[in-house]
C-alpha cells in the first residue's frame, strides 16, 4: 500500500461561526482508493487550529509514515520519525528514454559529443544503446567496475568503445552530457551544451540544463493522485513502492528547463545545429 498525507485547512470564518470553528477540533480523515492493481491511502488532516498534530495520524499512517507521499511544502520535525517519500529513480527513467529517443532522431548522433555523467555507476546499462547511436561517447564515474563490463559487452557486440574516467574535466568538451542522478557536485560544462538530467542540480553546470520532463500518465492512475502532488512524484512513488514498472518505459513528450521546453525532435535538430557549427569553426 502507498499512503500519501494531505493537510487542508479550513477557510476562516468570521463573527459567530469564528467562535464555533475555534471550539471544532482537528480531524483525520482516511480514503482507500485502488486501481491498476495499485492501493492508496489517503490521509487527510483538516487542521481547524492551524497546526499539523502528526500523532493524531499515526493510527492510520503507521509504518508507512517513513516513505509518506506529501507535498514538498510540508517539512516534518527531524524526530518525529516521519519522511517524505523521495526517489529519482522513475526521473531517471524519463531523462535517460528520453535521451535515447532524442539521439535515435539526430541526424549528427555519429558525429555527436556525449558523455554519461554517473558517478556511482548506476545506469551501465545505458551505454549499450548510447554507442549504438554514438561513435564519441565518454563516461565519467567513479565505479569503474560495472562500466568495463558494459564496456566489454559493447566491444563484442558492436565492435564499439567508450572511453571511461574519473576525470570531470572531460564533460567540457561535451555537447550534449547525460546525468541520470541528480547532480550533487559542481560540473565544468560547456555553455553551449545540453545537460539532460533527473533532477535540479545541486549547483547549476554549464550549458541548457533540463531537469523535468511532461509525459501522459497513464488511464487510471489519475483517480488516485492527490491534487497537490506533480504527476512525476506520484509516479515515482508508483514506479518505486507500488511495484510499476512498465511506467519506467515511459517516453516523455517533453524535456523542460528554466524558461524553455523540448520534445524529442526539436532538442534533435537544435543538437544538429550545435554540431554543424562546431564543425564549420
Amino acid at each position: 500500500m502507498i499512503t500519501a498525507l494531505s493537510v487542508k485547512i479550513p477557510e476562516k470564518q468570521k463573527g459567530l461561526r469564528a467562535i464555533a470553528e475555534r471550539l471544532r477540533r482537528d480531524r483525520v480523515e482516511v480514503e482507500d482508493r485502488e486501481a491498476r492493481g495499485v492501493r492508496l491511502r489517503h490521509v487527510t488532516y483538516v487542521s481547524y487550529s492551524g497546526e499539523l498534530r502528526l500523532e493524531k495520524t499515526l493510527d492510520a499512517i503507521g509504518c508507512q509514515r517513513g516513505r509518506v507521499l506529501c507535498s514538498e511544502r510540508l517539512i516534518f520535525p527531524r524526530a518525529s520519525g516521519f519522511r517524505r517519500f523521495s526517489s529519482t529513480a522513475f526521473s531517471s527513467r524519463l531523462c535517460t528514454n528520453f535521451a535515447l529517443q532524442t539521439l535515435s532522431l539526430c541526424r549528427s548522433a555519429p558525429k555527436l559529443r556525449v558523455a554519461l555523467y554517473d558517478p556511482a555507476a548506476c545506469c551501465p546499462d545505458l551505454l549499450l544503446p548510447l554507442l549504438e547511436r554514438c561513435a564519441d561517447v565518454t563516461v565519467v564515474t567513479s565505479v569503474f567496475e560495472p562500466y568495463a563490463l558494459a564496456s566489454e559487452r559493447a566491444l563484442h557486440e558492436l565492435g564499439a568503445a567508450a572511453m571511461v574516467t574519473k576525470n570531470r574535466a572531460e564533460l567540457s568538451s561535451r555537447s550534449l552530457v547525460i546525468a541520470p542522478q541528480k547532480i550533487a557536485e559542481r560540473l565544468e560544462t560547456d555553455k553551449n551544451a545540453v545537460v539532460l538530467t533527473a533532477a535540479k542540480p545541486c549547483v547549476e553546470p554549464g550549458g541548457e540544463v533540463l531537469c523535468r520532463y511532461r509525459f501522459k500518465m497513464p488511464n487510471g492512475f489519475d483517480a488516485l493522485k492527490p491534487a497537490e502532488l506533480s504527476e512525476e512524484y506520484f509516479c515515482s512513488a508508483l514506479y518505486s513502492l507500488g511495484a510499476q514498472y512498465e511506467l519506467g518505459s515511459i517516453i516523455p513528450l517533453a524535456a523542460c528547463g528554466e524558461g524553455c521546453e523540448y520534445d524529442a525532435r526539436t532538442l534533435a535538430k537544435s543538437l544538429d545545429n550545435r554540431t554543424q557549427k562546431e564543425y564549420n569553426k
